[in-house]
């Protein structure tokens, strides 16, 4: 059996996920959007200070693990001859929301476009981000990674931060999938 890359298959799926903004409401799947990919920047890892464009996500690996051994010795899968190993295994990411000063985002709310700034676009980022978070679809970038659960834990660590002038969400995120080897 050729080798899956299910970590880099999610973690690419979750980045691309929010660098888009999408998610799914009653008009259809991926029929809402809480920003395009040029309002706000998605980062892999924690970028260079010069790096750094605001609003932005951040995503982090924070662990990965056996979540469940599910599958045991001579398991069959498929076929008379498929025998398998795994388990469920967990991958846990931080997600960062950051807003400096200067950041601004037009946000149409029906009756025309309101600049949002400051606090008031880290909470509409926050919603939107766990929207696009919770209806991320892993299955499009890689469908032999198969996922059957995630656990979103909300955005818990928000604050100002004086000395770098940024307002910071961070919410946690794990993702369980199946693992056969």
């Amino acid at each position: 059996m050729v080798g899956v890359d299910h970590l880099n298959n999610i973690e690419r799926a979750l980045i691309d996920n929010l660098r888009t903004g999408k998610y799914n409401t009653t008009g259809g799947i991926g029929s809402g959007s809480g920003w395009s990919s040029s309002d706000v920047t998605v980062f892999g890892q924690f970028p260079t200070t010069d790096e750094t464009k605001y609003p932005c996500i951040i995503t982090e690996m924070k662990a990965n693990g056996i979540e469940t051994q599910f599958m045991g010795q001579q398991l069959t899968s498929g076929s008379a001859n498929g025998i398998a190993l795994g388990e469920l295994y967990g991958v846990g990411f931080n997600i960062y929301l950051m807003v400096d000063r200067e950041s601004s985002m037009s946000i149409n709310m029906g009756s025309g476009a309101e600049p949002y700034k400051e606090r008031r676009l880290l909470n509409y980022l926050m919603l939107n981000c766990a929207n696009t978070l919770m209806d991320c679809d892993f299955m499009a970038a890689s469908p032999s990674t198969e996922v059957t659960e995630r656990h979103y834990s909300g955005f818990k660590e928000i604050g100002y931060n004086p000395d770098l002038e940024t307002w910071v969400a961070v919410a946690a995120m794990v993702i369980v999938f199946k693992n056969a080897r």
